[in-house]
């Protein structure tokens, strides 16, 4: 499975990127919006990981922007922060297109317990009944 990870220090080691990969995702680390803009017209992924704080648009904008652009899209995007916590933020999140709102640090297991279970109950847009 395919991940896209999109975050905020591309120049320190992130632990998520090595337990997803340990996990067996194959992770594409992206610098931010324009560079996941790029990715995204070439090829969609299984997952979106962002981080709140991202180069170009913040984590909620960007959510909100592949979600308007991408209604078809088959991937659920997981939104991720170690600063911005409380349960407005999580509202903000769902409201931005995000599936699952994941407050750091959290633990490896707890961390891909998460990301599991948001691959497991996405349903994509164009599958979702409006009308009843």
């Amino acid at each position: 499975m395919k991940v896209y990870f999109v975050h905020d220090r591309q120049q320190e080691d992130d632990a998520r990127q090595a337990w997803l990969e340990a996990a067996g995702y194959e992770v594409t680390v992206l610098k931010g919006c324009i560079e996941l803009g790029v990715a995204l017209r070439e090829a969609e992924p299984d997952l979106l990981l962002l981080d709140v704080l991202i180069d170009g648009k913040n984590g909620f904008e960007t959510a909100r922007e592949v979600t308007l652009k991408h209604p078809e899209r088959d991937f659920p995007i997981v939104l991720c922060s170690r600063i911005y916590r409380g349960r407005q933020f999580g509202v903000e999140a769902q409201r931005s297109g995000v599936q699952t709102f994941i407050l750091l640090p959290k633990p490896e297991q707890e961390f891909i317990r998460r990301i599991k279970q948001s691959l497991a109950h996405f349903v994509p847009p164009k599958d979702l009944d409006v009308a009843a």
